[in-house]
């Protein structure tokens, strides 16, 4: 190692008075830096994906998938993120808040990784402080949270929770990638994934689903699933994990179907709860207004794929347009109390096997305690 001892260090011109150090070379300071008050000191930039691969605790860089700054703690990459006052509770684990009003009470006001505990054990959850308030990330598919959220989820472009490697179950779905996840027959009429609460209990849930609806009616014929006993045909469901709770189990319904135009139909308006036909067990009394029903536009129907969104850039466009974009809506459930309970993701129809079925492409459950 080579040692230096110099008044001054200044670059030349033919460098655009810059002083280079190759990738493997190191400038060790023992001293202390000091700066005019007209410069800048530029850190690197790089995506998640560029980070070092060998860090050492005190490394700072600017990550250009989540805008922020971040430093490595020893053990993972936390963020900076702008907080008034110089606070910086919920930033790191060792600094977790415990409650979403401790974010905001720290001065955070942006979408984005936060650290809460909720229990007794600190986690890292995406929450939407600005675009959802009170409102945390609880299931996420298909990268929903990603085109939902913009700029600062756009790191969980799969079935990512956060920046710690959590992920969303994918239960025992089938996915054939072009429209995502389904029930795939199989001899079931219903498939489920379970996203666990990650310590919270929730009042409220806020979901929105991009989804696909293949051969589907809205099953007059209504069948039961995981305490379920009122009857549910063709769609995808939100509820919690309470057999014991029977029906009370239910939070929300997307039911998909056949033809705008068919007697056993769901002829949706705008708003949550469309002029859906109650006819045998479909839609359940039980559900009240939290359902929705998408289905083609206009008479019959053939063997195509119907969405209920605007496609995204690379999506399959599908078939015929439906009658209704209830996928583009979040749709916002108040359950009355708090509950303590892991949710289910339900993929169901009214048989057991053949083509129909509903594929979800991409969507998110929110939760918010009372």
């Amino acid at each position: 190692m080579s040692t230096i001892r110099v008044d001054e260090l200044r670059a030349i011109s033919d460098n655009n008075f810059k002083i280079n150090l190759e990738g493997n070379d190191n400038l060790i300071i023992a001293g202390n830096i000091e700066m005019d008050s007209g410069a800048s000191f530029s850190v690197p930039v790089g995506t998640t994906a560029q980070r070092p691969s060998s860090p050492v605790g005190g490394m700072l860089r600017y990550n250009t998938d989540l805008g922020e700054l971040e430093f490595y703690d020893g053990s993972g990459w936390e963020t900076f993120i702008g907080v008034g006052g110089g606070a910086a509770g919920g930033t790191t684990e060792s600094s977790a808040v415990n409650s979403v009003q401790g974010l905001y009470d720290a001065g955070h006001q942006q979408d984005g990784f936060y650290w809460i505990d909720f229990d007794g054990t600190p986690r890292q959850y995406f929450v939407p402080l600005e675009s959802h308030p009170y409102y945390i990330l609880l299931g996420n598919w298909g990268g929903g949270a990603a085109r939902f959220f913009g700029t600062q989820a756009a790191v969980l472009s799969g079935r990512e929770l956060n920046t710690q490697g959590d992920l969303t179950p994918e239960g025992n779905f089938a996915n054939n990638g072009t429209y995502g996840y389904y029930r795939n027959a199989g001899g079931s009429d219903f498939r489920h994934a379970t996203m666990n609460r990650r310590g919270i209990s929730y009042r409220y849930v806020k979901c929105k689903f991009n989804l696909y609806n293949y051969y589907s009616n809205d099953g007059i014929n209504g069948r039961n699933f995981l305490g379920i006993s009122s009857g549910v045909g063709d769609g995808l469901t939100i509820m919690r994990d309470n057999s014991g709770d029977g029906d009370g189990q239910h939070i929300f319904t997307y039911i998909t179907a056949l033809s705008n135009q068919d007697g056993n139909s769901c002829p949706s308006t705008t708003g949550r709860h469309p002029s859906h036909r109650r006819q045998g067990n479909n839609p359940g009394g039980f559900m009240g207004d939290r359902f929705t029903c998408f289905s083609r536009e206009g008479n019959g129907y053939t063997s195509e794929y119907v969405r209920n969104f605007t496609p995204f850039p690379g999506d399959n466009n599908g078939g015929t347009k439906p009658n209704v974009y209830n996928g583009d809506a979040w749709y916002t459930i108040d359950l009355g109390q708090n509950y303590p309970h892991n949710m289910h993701c339900v993929i169901h129809s009214d048989q057991d096997s053949g083509n129909e079925d509903t594929y979800l492409k991409r969507g998110v459950v929110l939760v918010r305690p009372a």
